[in-house]
């Protein structure tokens, strides 16, 4: 008996010790902790993206190597890197989905013949049973017996499809457009109406689950520049968004003019013959007109100060509707509403407990199981919480004709006003000599740059926000062909990565290290080859960027300050249909196009016929009517039906 009961235990070691040897092996042959807990399938995704002339097939095979070993560990996705050069890359797309046109035909007609075997088939049937013909029963084939297995092989990954095409580049608003709209590589049958349909994958089931942290790591403006109808379709690089336009007022002579003004009003109180001045306020200056009496003083008693560059152009006043004829006179009003509204301070702080660490039954410090994938890795910081009220929806779309609108109006009357009074420099401004103001275009970097370089110490107005549009923003961004055979879910997977993760998106944009890159000794970024290179905005998030040699190590800081400041184009979620513009509207665009150009000129830079008293005069008595013989009114009651259609 005792016998007996030895052997047994011995079968149960020995069969428990060929269990543990076979699961062993499955972790050793590729199969990891990680892996066998998500109990998901191997993928092969394809990633398509533009590179540079410089880079190399060899280049791209280690870069894809570095980038799959991360999507494999955490998402049992192999990442295959398609790497194109911009001359060849927009035309293998739409080779790409030429193929899958195809495809689909060809599913199409097998359908249809299937359809029609399965209908003939059931007509003979049916023929046969009246004629009383009975056919002996299909006998199916016997399926060999199901085995259950345990995994002993290494995580096998399939090999690619024809022509698969999962996560790509979208390099231009155009691109993007056509892609939303089903016309990006679509040649309609002669004869047929054409059958658009997106060519992208809606990813706002993503977005709201397993991807929701993209909207921490992504400025509104970002994720709205993706959105056609109302869906998303594509991710956006998040970057600097836009320009902004400062006013630089010279401080000193402020201060002095302030002191005349004082007192030349003094002097005013006791003698009625001196006109009273006005103090300049540079919390209050927001338009250049407010300038006037402070740069008249200056030309009088300051001879050795630039005054200003001109003329003045209404950049604040109005968005261009087809930015590829900037004074085309058909303009929309710019948007004013700041995406972010800065949080007002609460009364009391609050005074919320401090959250208690999660504990076993033992009291032990639960831990997070380092077994299970996170797709943020803590050496990335997420930006700055938002403000508490954002704006998500652009300002509403007026159109007008520039040329006859007040606005317009004002700014070449204050043209020529300071043309009369000699308030314009007329040549070029040498370098370091002193100015009363000067206009700066650029990002918040540069203008902390120029407060740090310039030798006379100026005040820095914000004159025009920078304004977040569809050209700028729609000029990098990553979508999911409606080719795919993926899930959204795991292309979301890796788009995702490559916005929020630095060790990703630092491949993606340098390479392998010690190969095309190294860190130097103060652990900023140095290249060592050209052999691989991209734009960074085609690598995700910049914000998750690694130091690069020689920039500013606040670069990215000061970028989230400068992007709190954006105001959204009015157009961010608008799209233009020039095949709803009737023909003799459309005809008419170059006409009214050479006029917009003639009237910008002369309006600007007064140079208005001299039988015209005045700038006002003019605009009332010809611009407008050379507009409505040109076919302008009718153009824009046309455009106006898509921009603001009647309810």
């Amino acid at each position: 008996m005792k016998k007996t009961k030895l052997i047994g235990y011995i079968c149960i070691l020995m069969t428990f010790c060929m269990l543990a040897s076979m699961f062993m092996t499955s972790c050793q042959s590729g199969g990891t902790v990680e892996n066998l807990q998500l109990n998901r399938k191997a993928l092969t995704v394809t990633f398509y993206t533009l590179v540079e002339d410089s880079t190399t097939p060899e280049a791209l095979a280690l870069v894809e190597k570095e980038l799959s070993a991360i999507t494999q560990q955490k998402f049992i996705t192999k990442l295959v890197l398609v790497g194109l050069k911009r001359a060849e890359y927009e035309a293998k797309i739409k080779e790409m989905f030429e193929a899958y046109d195809a495809e689909q035909a060809r599913l199409k007609e097998e359908a249809s013949i299937e359809a029609s075997k399965a209908k003939a088939s059931k007509e003979q049937a049916r023929k046969d049973k009246a004629a009383g013909i009975t056919q002996a029963p299909t006998k199916r084939p016997t399926e060999p017996p199901k085995t259950t297995e345990l995994e002993t092989e290494r995580i096998v990954y399939p090999d690619l499809l024809d022509n698969q095409l999962d996560i790509f580049l979208i390099n231009s608003s155009d691109m993007f457009y056509q892609l939303a709209t089903g016309k990006f590589a679509y040649t309609p049958t002669e004869g047929v109406t054409p059958s658009y349909e997106c060519r992208l994958v809606g990813v706002d089931d993503e977005l709201n689950t397993k991807a929701k942290v993209l909207k921490e790591y992504l400025h509104p403006s970002v994720l709205m520049a993706g959105q056609f109808g109302d869906k998303t379709l594509a991710i956006a690089t998040n970057k600097i968004i836009g320009v902004a336009t400062y006013m630089a007022i010279n401080k000193r002579l402020v201060e002095k003019y302030n002191k005349f003004v004082e007192e030349n009003n003094a002097a005013a109180a006791d003698d009625p013959s001196i006109e009273k001045m006005t103090k300049l306020d540079l919390t209050k200056v927001k338009e250049y007109q407010h300038l006037t009496e402070y740069l008249t003083w200056v030309k009088a008693n300051e001879p050795d100060v630039a005054l200003i560059e001109g003329p003045f152009k209404p950049i604040k006043n109005y968005e261009l509707l087809f930015p590829d004829m900037p004074d085309f006179a058909i303009v929309a009003n710019a948007g004013k509403t700041p995406v972010y509204t800065p949080e007002q301070p609460p009364t009391e702080p609050p005074t919320k407990a401090p959250t208690e660490p999660p504990k076993d039954d033992d009291g032990n410090l639960i831990t997070a199981d380092p077994a299970i994938p996170t797709t943020i890795p803590p050496t990335t910081n997420p930006p700055k919480p938002t403000p508490a009220v954002t704006v998500t929806t652009p300002d509403k779309i007026t159109l007008s004709n520039r040329y006859t609108s007040a606005a317009f109006a004002t700014i070449a009357n204050l043209n020529q006003e300071f043309r009369t009074k000699g308030l314009f420099e007329t040549a070029p401004i040498p370098a370091g000599k002193e100015r009363a103001v000067f206009l700066l275009r650029g990002t918040l970097e540069d203008k902390l740059a120029s407060e740090a370089t310039e030798p006379y110490e100026y005040e820095y107005i914000l004159y025009g926000s920078p304004l977040a549009t569809k050209n700028d923003l729609q000029s990098a961004m990553y979508g999911i062909s409606v080719s795919s055979k993926i899930t959204a879910m795991r292309c979301m997977e890796i788009i995702t990565l490559l916005n929020t993760n630095k060790k990703f998106k630092t491949i993606l944009q340098y390479g392998k290290e010690n190969v095309h890159f190294i860190y130097n000794d103060n652990g900023e970024i140095e290249r060592i080859s050209e052999d691989y290179v991209i734009n960074p905005n085609y690598t995700g998030n910049n914000f998750i960027s690694e130091q690069y040699a020689g920039e500013n190590p606040n670069k990215w800081e000061i970028a989230k300050q400068h992007n709190l400041n954006v105001v959204n184009s009015v157009f961010l979620k608008f799209y233009l249909d020039m095949s709803k513009i009737p023909p003799a509207n459309e005809e008419s665009i170059p006409g009214i196009d050479i006029l917009s150009k003639k009237f910008a000129n002369e309006l600007i830079n007064g140079l208005i016929p001299a039988e015209y008293e005045d700038i006002d005069t003019y605009i009332e008595d010809f611009v407008t009517l050379e507009f409505e013989d040109a076919g302008a009114p009718d153009l824009l009651k046309a455009l106006k039906e898509q921009t603001n259609p009647p309810e």
